[in-house]
C-alpha cells in the first residue's frame, strides 16, 4: 500500500483516473480503517520533562508530527530549514508513488512493489490539529528521553550527501514541504503505517510496528497507548490525591 503524500487541507485537484483509484483502494481497506471517532484525550505525562508528539491520519497515510522546539540532535537542523515551524511533520513512503506527478497512473497501479523510499518532511505554523480536520491527529505524550531517541530513528532513516545533510529529492506537493532520500526502503511489510508506529516505539513508547500495514492499524495502536497513558495519569492523580488527604489527616 504505497502511502499518498499528506495534503493541507486545501488539496489540489486530481485527475479523474486518480481519484476513482483512491476511491476504490478506499474501500478496499475500509476494513481496515478506524471508525469516525472523536480521537482519544491527551494526557501528559507526570513530570517536568514531557513533551508532546502527534500523529496524523490523512486516508491510507500516517505521519509524525513533533514540535520544532522538541527536535533532537542533528534533526533540530530543520529549525533552520524550516524556519517558523511550529510543528515539524514526517511521513515516510515509496519515492516514486510520493513523488510522481498527478497523471502518473502508472505509478498508482505499481505503488504496492517495493522500492526506494523518502520521507516527506513538513512544516506546520499552528499544531495539526488546527490544520488538519477534526479527528485526524492523537497526540502522546513522551520523556524528553524518549523524544531525543524520536529525532534519532527518523535522522538515521534520512540518507545524506557527503556534506552529511538530509539528501534533499526535491519539493513537496504544496508550499512548506521537501522530500529527502530515506535509507530504508519501502514494502508491503514496511509501510508508511509500519514506519510512524516503529517511529513511536524508537521513542519508547510501549508499541510495535509489527504486522501494521494499513493506516487504521497504526492508528488504532496510538489510540491504545494513548488510552493507556490517560488510565496511568488518573491513577498517578489518584495516588496523589490520597496522599495529600492522608498527610492532611485530622487536627
Amino acid at each position: 500500500m504505497a502511502c499518498l503524500p499528506a495534503f493541507p487541507p486545501a488539496r489540489r485537484r486530481r485527475p479523474i483516473f486518480r481519484s476513482v483509484f483512491i476511491a476504490l483502494f478506499t474501500l478496499l481497506t475500509a476494513a481496515c480503517a478506524l471508525p469516525d471517532a472523536a480521537p482519544p484525550p491527551f494526557c501528559r505525562m507526570p513530570g517536568p520533562d514531557a513533551e508532546t508528539v502527534y500523529i496524523v491520519s490523512h486516508g491510507w497515510h500516517t505521519e509524525v508530527g513533533i514540535p520544532a522546539a522538541n527536535l533532537r540532535g542533528p534533526l533540530a537542523v530543520y529549525r533552520t530549514l524550516l524556519p517558523g515551524a511550529r510543528v515539524v511533520m514526517f511521513g515516510y513512503g515509496k519515492r516514486t508513488f510520493m513523488t510522481a506527478p498527478p497523471e502518473a497512473f502508472s505509478e498508482y497501479i505499481l505503488g504496492p512493489l517495493p522500492g526506494a523510499a523518502v520521507i516527506q518532511v513538513t512544516g506546520l505554523s499552528v499544531l495539526p490539529t488546527e490544520a488538519y480536520r477534526p479527528g485526524e491527529t492523537i497526540a502522546l505524550s513522551l520523556s524528553a528521553d524518549g523524544s531525543a531517541a524520536l529525532s534519532d530513528f527518523i535522522w538515521n532513516d534520512l540518507d545524506r550527501d557527503r556534506a552529511g545533510r538530509p539528501r534533499l529529492i526535491g519539493p513537496g506537493p504544496f508550499p512548506g514541504s521537501l522530500f529527502y532520500a530515506a535509507r530504508s526502503r519501502y514494502d508491503l511489510f514496511h509501510t508508511c503505517n509500519t514506519w510512524t508506529i516503529d517511529a513511536l516505539a524508537a521513542g519508547g513508547l510501549p508499541t510495535s510496528g509489527d504486522s501494521v500495514v494499513f493506516s487504521g492499524q497504526a492508528m488504532a495502536r496510538a489510540e491504545t497507548v494513548a488510552m493507556e497513558q490517560c488510565e496511568a495519569a488518573g491513577s498517578a492523580s489518584a495516588a496523589l490525591h490520597g496522599t495529600a488527604e492522608r498527610n492532611e489527616g485530622p487536627l
